[in-house]
């Protein structure tokens, strides 16, 4: 212990200098190596992590904000496709058919008599529902219903129109009409495909 205390002494003060300035590099340099080194990479990692995240929150918060943007549209859309199920039902629904042909006439003052579905056509993507019908009513009365037919939510083409017989009756000039009827439906998808296999008439 002597030997190396004297040693020191004797050590001029240039030497003592850079030995001390060697061991501080090493200090500074393990420190760096082995504890700097590995913080500044988890640091790299846990501000990767953060940005993901940051990411993550801001596209879910872009979809909150949106969410009610989203709701509205979705029940836009719904509404808009009641609608279209108005104008082209599921199903035939004769019963409710005629029983709106039968109200309409009721308003225009004219008489129903004869009511005669005929066989429906499948088309691309709906079928048509062909109903023969007679009425009777002065001239003023049938067109006023054809019109009131016209502006039902449900598509209903009235063709065919064929007016004869004039009678006077009670004071006005009756005539026997007759027409087609053409009413529609949706066909659900199988029936979709087997109507754009068959034979083209």
């Amino acid at each position: 212990m002597d030997k190396l205390y004297n040693f020191i002494q004797k050590t001029p003060n240039s030497q003592k200098l850079a030995a001390l300035a060697l061991v501080l590099v090493m200090i500074v340099g393990g420190h760096y190596w082995f504890v700097y080194r590995g913080q500044a990479d988890d640091l790299k990692k846990q501000e990767r992590a953060l940005a993901t995240l940051e990411e993550e929150l801001q596209e879910k918060q872009e979809i909150a904000g949106n969410l009610s943007m989203f709701k509205k549209k979705v029940e836009f859309l719904q509404q808009k496709l009641e609608e279209k199920k108005k104008n082209l039902p599921d199903d035939a629904n004769m019963d409710m058919l005629l029983k709106t042909l039968n109200e309409l006439s009721e308003k225009s003052d004219i008489r129903i008599t004869k009511f005669t579905p005929k066989p429906e056509v499948k088309k691309n993507f709906y079928a048509e529902i062909p109903v023969l019908m007679q009425i009777q009513g002065n001239y003023h009365e049938i067109t006023t219903f054809f019109d009131k037919v016209a502006k039902e939510d449900r598509i209903i083409n009235i063709t065919n129109i064929a007016m004869k017989d004039p009678k006077e009756k009670s004071g006005k000039i009756v005539l026997q009409a007759s027409c087609m009827a053409k009413t529609f439906r949706a066909l659900p998808p199988q029936q979709q495909a087997a109507a754009a296999k068959a034979p083209k008439k």
